[in-house]
């Protein structure tokens, strides 16, 4: 299988890595020599110094011969331009392009029915926005995933010391929690990553990871003491693009929902733009804001600022304060995720 690749950053760079690892033909293409000569460096992939919207380019890259057209470069526009013209060249190559701007949020049908005939867009701020919305679902979760359009769960829970499970062998967890199905996909004990089989026992401070359906998630939580908990009231620090995004959706929702941002401009564009939250002007991390809010009421506080040790610090005073549930937008995996506090981090 041929791949093409248009944008060498992260994003570019840990795909054709992964890709190459499976033994795929992958071509990455870009105007930065530096950051081809990381990808060149790093993985057995080819590489070319290009525009990815040139026609040239994509035939010098075999566009022809290609399966899929991967267009990941941090310009929407460039992304748009190569997927268009890779359409005329080739029109049987599979084109998925990342596109963030909120502009484009109402033409993704347009561009998959009309040129140029984009399979897949992926924008990453609203899959961070679904992520966190998952997240705020499910009470405990560490980690959570969906499959076959949400009937399928993958839920990731820590054992806590209160649960009753700890010391039951696989083979006994189905009798255990009522005789539900689930399948026990891993477990993550002292950092390392365990196959489990019918023998292994679950152990306090193991981290579970199961798949169910969607109808038995709830049973089954309860037999690890975690719960399906609807959020009523949610604070949001941070007014940035991935900030407004969820704070239109919990809006939507009907949930209560503030929203604290240090850029009094910012502010202002944000109370045009949305309808009921409450726009806050201030500091996430300053102590008497949060108390004056009633933070302790708050049934999850999400920090999505640009600055990783404001959400860091914001959060810690956020559990420290009473609220029930944090999430980080944080680059950093796994962080804190050893604190009694349970913060739950995500990942752009």
């Amino acid at each position: 299988m041929k791949i093409v690749i248009i944008g060498a950053g992260e994003v570019g760079f840990h795909i054709a890595n992964h890709l190459a690892l499976e033994n795929k033909n992958v071509v990455v293409i870009d105007k930065n020599a530096d950051a081809l000569q990381r990808v060149s460096d790093n993985t057995d992939v080819q590489v070319i110094n290009g525009s990815g919207s040139s026609p040239v380019i994509l035939t010098e890259a075999g566009i022809k011969q290609a399966e899929i057209l991967l267009a990941v470069t941090d310009s929407d526009e460039t992304n748009l331009v190569a997927c268009l013209v890779a359409n005329i060249l080739s029109p049987a190559t599979k084109k998925l392009a990342r596109i963030r701007s909120a502009d484009f949020d109402t033409f993704y049908e347009t561009f998959s029915e009309h040129a140029p005939h984009i399979d897949t867009i992926i924008n990453p701020e609203i899959e961070v926005v679904k992520t966190i919305d998952r997240f705020m679902s499910v009470s405990g979760a560490i980690d959570f995933g969906e499959f076959a359009d949400g009937r399928v769960k993958l839920v990731g829970i820590r054992l806590d010391e209160e649960t009753e499970l700890a010391g039951t062998r696989l083979s006994d967890l189905r009798d255990k929690i009522g005789g539900q199905k689930l399948l026990v996909a891993s477990i993550i004990r002292d950092e390392k990553m365990i196959i489990p089989r019918g023998n292994d026992k679950l152990m306090i401070g193991d981290v579970v990871y199961f798949a169910t359906d969607q109808n038995r998630l709830p049973i089954i939580l309860a037999a690890f003491d975690k719960q399906l908990d609807p959020v009523k009231r949610a604070l949001i620090i941070g007014g940035g693009r991935i900030g407004f995004r969820l704070a239109r959706m919990l809006d939507e929702k009907s949930i209560y929902t503030k929203l604290i941002e240090k850029d009094p401009q910012r502010c202002a564009k944000l109370a045009e733009r949305l309808n009921k939250v409450v726009v806050l002007h201030g500091d996430g991390s300053d102590q008497d804001l949060l108390n004056e809010e009633n933070i302790r009421d708050m049934d999850v506080v999400v920090t999505l600022t640009n600055d990783e040790e404001t959400n860091i610090l914001a959060s810690l005073l956020a559990k420290r304060f009473g609220a029930k549930k944090t999430i980080i937008n944080s680059n950093v995996i796994k962080i804190l995720m050893g604190t009694t506090d349970p913060i739950t981090t995500i990942r752009t």
